[in-house]
C-alpha cells in the first residue's frame, strides 16, 4: 500500500501556517544545548494540541520530550527526531530550528492521516546536538527503548539522502616538565612544550599510515608562559575520527601511542583527559534511505549525487543509529557554498528557496513514515538490514 499523495498534500497545506511558525519563533530564540527552554515547551504544547501525550524530560534531560499518538496497534513504533539547540555567538546556523519545524510536522501529518491505523508515532524532542550529545544521554536513560526505527532531515548544501557520518573522540593531553632558564641552565629543564611539538610531529606521521577518511586534528591549548623559561607545563587537545567503529577505536588507540612517546622522549609526565561525551559513526539505514529517496523524487527534490562520505562531520545521531534502524537526509537551504555554521547559512535558512524546500521535505518525511505504518514489513526489512550490520560491527 502506498500514501495518498494528494492528501499529504492537502494536510500538510492546512498545517504550514503553524509549521513556519514554529520554524521562525526558534529561528528567533536560539538556546545553546541542554537550555532550550522556550523551543521544547513550544513543540511540547504544540503536539499536546494535535492530540499527542507527552513526557517531558527532567534533571540534565530537562529540554527532551517524547510526544506520542497510538492507533489500534502499539506495533510498528516509529520516532521523528527534533533537534532545537543553536550555537554560541551565531545561533540557528545549522538550521535545527527546521529540523524540528519539519518532524513537527511530518508527526501531526501522519497522526492525522492515519489515525488508528496507526502504530506507535513519536515525535522525540532531542537536546543538546551541538556538542551535548543529548541522544547518548537518552539513549542510556532508555527513551529510545521498544523504538523500531527513528529518522530526521537535516538542513545543507546539497540534497543527499543517505550519508555516513565519522565517529569522532576528544582528548586532552597535558605535559608536565620542569622550569629552568632559558639561557642560563637549559640543561636543567624538562620542556613541556617539546612534547606538545613531539606529539604533533608524530601525528603527523602516522597520517600515511590512518585508514581511509580517518582525520586526526588538534590545536595547542597551553604552550609556556614566557620564552626566557623552559616550560614546565604544556597541553593540546585532538580529535581523533573514524568512518567505523573499528577505525575509529585504531585511530584513538594510536593518538594516545604518540602522546605516551612524545612523553616519554622528552622526559615529561603526562595525564591524558578523554571527553566522556563521544560520538560513533553514524550508519544509514539503506531500507529506510531507498524509501526516502522516492518520496522525496515525488517532491521535486534530486539528489545531487554525492557520495556517502563526501562533505561528512560528527552527530549524536552515530550513537543511535548503533542502536536501531535511523536515517538522516540532508535538503540544501542554499547553493554548494553555502555551508552550515556559517553566515551565509544562517541566511539561508529563513530564505524562500530554504522554507521551500524544508517543507518539501517535510512531505517527504511524513510520506515516508506514513509507508512504513502502512507496510510493516518494510520496517522489519530495515531492522534486519540493522541486524546483519551489527553482527557484523566490531
Amino acid at each position: 500500500m502506498m500514501p495518498d499523495q494528494k492528501r499529504i498534500r492537502k494536510e500538510l497545506e492546512k498545517l504550514r501556517p503553524e509549521i513556519l511558525r514554529i520554524n521562525k519563533l526558534i529561528f528567533d530564540n536560539p538556546e545553546l544545548n541542554f537550555n532550550e527552554l522556550f523551543a521544547s515547551e513550544l513543540l511540547a504544547e504544540e503536539m499536546e494540541k494535535h492530540g499527542f501525550r507527552v513526557k517531558r524530560g527532567k534533571g540534565k534531560l530537562k529540554t527532551a520530550f517524547e510526544a506520542v499518538f497510538t492507533g489500534k496497534s502499539a506495533k510498528p513504533s516509529i520516532a521523528l527526531l527534533a533537534e532545537y539547540d543553536a550555537l554560541p555567538g551565531i545561533g540557528h546556523a545549522c538550521g535545527h530550528n527546521m529540523i524540528a519545524a519539519s518532524s513537527f510536522g511530518a508527526a501531526v501529518v501522519a497522526k492525522n492521516i492515519l489515525g488508528d491505523r496507526c502504530g506507535k508515532l513519536s515525535l522525540m524532542g532531542t537536546p543538546a546536538e551541538e556538542g551535548g550529545g543529548g541522544k547518548i544521554q537518552m539513549i542510556a536513560d532508555g527513551w529510545f527503548k521498544g523504538i523500531d526505527a527513528a529518522m530526521m532531515v537535516h538542513p545543507s548544501n546539497k540534497n543527499r539522502v543517505v550519508a555516513r557520518m565519522l565517529a569522532v573522540a576528544e582528548m586532552e593531553f597535558h605535559f608536565y616538565g620542569k622550569a629552568s632558564h632559558a639561557a642560563a641552565n637549559p640543561e636543567l629543564g624538562i620542556n613541556a612544550l617539546d612534547g606538545v611539538i613531539t606529539l604533533f610531529n608524530s601525528v603527523n606521521a602516522l597520517r600515511q599510515q590512518t585508514p581511509n577518511f580517518s582525520r586526526l586534528h588538534g590545536i595547542v591549548m597551553h604552550g609556556g608562559d614566557a620564552p626566557n623559561i623552559i616550560p614546565e607545563y604544556a597541553s593540546a587537545k585532538f580529535m581523533a575520527r573514524g568512518i567505523t567503529m573499528r577505525d575509529y577505536e585504531y585511530v584513538k588507540k594510536r593518538l594516545i601511542e604518540c602522546a605516551k612517546g612524545a612523553a616519554s622522549s622528552t622526559g615529561c609526565k603526562l595525564k591524558i583527559k578523554n571527553n566522556p561525551m563521544a560520538f560513533h559513526a553514524f550508519e544509514p539505514n539503506r531500507t529506510l534511505g531507498k524509501i526516502f529517496s522516492a518520496h522525496m523524487a515525488n517532491v521535486g527534490l534530486t539528489d545531487y549525487g554525492f557520495n556517502e562520505t563526501e562533505q561528512i562531520g560528527s552527530s549524536d545521531i552515530g550513537n543511535l543509529s548503533q542502536t536501531l534502524p535511523a536515517l538522516h537526509p540532508e535538503f540544501a537551504v542554499g547553493d554548494s557554498k553555502t555551508v552550515n555554521h556559517s553566515r551565509d547559512f544562517l541566511k539561508a535558512v529563513l530564505s524562500k528557496n530554504g522554507v521551500e524546500n524544508m517543507m518539501k521535505m517535510t512531505e517527504a518525511l511524513a510520506a515516508t513514515t506514513i509507508e512504513l505504518f502502512m507496510n510493516p514489513s518494510l520496517v522489519a526489512e530495515a531492522k534486519k538490514e540493522f541486524n546483519a550490520f551489527k553482527a557484523n560491527r566490531s
